[in-house]
């Protein structure tokens, strides 16, 4: 790569810095990583990185983190691309708490960017303060890159909820309906398979345990409200019988309808003065 500034480790207490450089420089050629993780920041120009099944553009203002020895490819390089990059090594210990896939992508920020230590001398390097500034411009790069992942996973999550919006309105407007998964997908235009992924993903159930929940609730209401039957009940929040509504509500709650019909009277009893 154009500009390429290597760095020969010194056996001082730089060494022992949580972030420690291993080479740095400026161009349009691109690199993978084998040995140390690499941060690239683009300034000019686009390239696309594959990795697995997805390929992510880089444009200009965009900053990317490979994890040491990630499985990525660069395609796609315009003619007028130019990039700044930072290879280095860390414990896995000290990245861990930033949550980085081992391909991750964010925006430069302000106050963020790694101009700084590619534009530093040989020279400069020779200073302990110098490496410091290293370690913090590496860090505060991939903290942006975390918080980057993080809003754009928020993002995803809060599209994904809106489009379960039409199940969970079914389930809650027709609990007391034979409502089944092939039903709810429908109602959001998605695949089972993919709908109850997905609903999985957002309320970490499935569709059917969400939907046996609501009518457990509806029932507890009943049974603490009302002097109906427990076939009654059944009937009104969609259990097939009194007898399946006793064995849900046993497995479920640890209670009998019976045990917590008597325990809901014994509440109302108790008087205060």
């Amino acid at each position: 790569m154009e500009n390429f500034i290597g760095l020969k480790p010194e056996n001082d207490e730089r060494d022992k810095l949580p972030i420690s450089p291993v080479a740095f420089g400026s161009g349009a050629k691109t690199i993978l990583p084998s040995e140390s993780h690499l941060l690239l920041s683009v300034r000019e120009g686009s390239v696309s990185v594959s990795h697995g099944t997805h390929e992510e553009k880089l444009a200009d203002g965009m900053m990317l983190f490979l994890r040491r020895g990630a499985e990525a490819h660069f395609v796609e390089k315009s003619s007028d691309f130019e990039c700044e990059y930072v290879l280095f090594d860390s414990e896995e210990s000290f990245l861990s708490h930033l949550e980085l896939d081992d391909v991750a992508i964010g925006e430069v920020g302000e106050g963020v960017g790694i101009s700084s230590v590619v534009k530093m001398s040989t020279y400069a390097l020779e200073y302990y303060h110098d490496r410091l500034r290293i370690c913090a411009a590496v860090y505060s790069s991939l903290a942006k890159i975390a918080r980057d992942g993080m809003i754009s996973r928020l993002e995803r999550f809060d599209t994904l909820s809106d489009r379960l919006s039409p199940a969970m309105l079914q389930i809650e407007q027709r609990y007391m309906e034979p409502l089944t998964v092939k039903i709810l997908a429908h109602s959001c235009s998605m695949s089972e398979s993919v709908f109850t992924r997905s609903f999985k993903r957002v309320y970490g159930c499935t569709p059917v345990q969400y939907l046996i929940k609501v009518r457990i609730e509806e029932a507890k209401e009943l049974l603490a409200t009302t002097d109906l039957s427990f076939e009654e009940i059944a009937n009104a929040c969609g259990f097939k019988s009194a007898k399946y509504f006793g064995d849900t509500l046993k497995k479920v709650e640890r209670i009998t309808p019976r045990e917590l019909r008597a325990m809901y009277q014994g509440m109302t009893q108790i008087k205060f003065f």
